[in-house]
């Protein structure tokens, strides 16, 4: 889940670049300003928005594990190894499969997994969920 303290953040780094652009005007640093609000427009607020909408209206289901994605960025300045808990559930009311998507994570949570795992979601907007990993013995982020 997206906190305000992402947003907060993110809000900092793209104000500095825009000061950076008027003090020293440089082309890279108005680009970067606007991709980080672009980002926060588009991407961040959203998600915030989406797991807040989430953890007032929605209803905890039990979704059914299907798999933990696995990949690897295969970059040196990345992290390495990233994991991705997948579960599903049916909408209530068309009965389509949802599908839940836990936040990267860089422990394998397999071991720790049951058949199936909490999800919070609103299903007046199915996008707006969050799942429950507080189970997981380790920091998820």
């Amino acid at each position: 889940m997206i906190t305000l303290t992402t947003i907060i953040i993110a809000l900092a780094v793209t104000f500095i670049l825009l000061v950076v652009t008027f003090v020293a005007p440089n082309p890279v640093s108005g680009i970067m300003a606007v991709v980080f609000a672009a980002l926060i427009y588009f991407v961040l607020w959203p998600k915030y928005e989406g797991g807040q909408q989430a953890q007032a209206h929605g209803t905890e289901i039990q979704a059914a594990v299907q798999e933990v994605r696995h990949w690897n960025s295969g970059s040196k300045n990345s992290q390495g190894d990233k994991y991705e808990i997948i579960a599903v559930a049916p909408n209530p009311y068309d009965g389509k499969m949802r599908q839940f998507v836990s936040p990267p994570m860089t422990t394998d949570p397999e071991p720790y997994l049951g058949d199936t795992v909490t999800v919070k979601v609103d299903w007046r907007n199915p996008k707006a969920y969050v799942m429950d990993v507080s189970f997981l013995p380790f920091q998820v982020h």
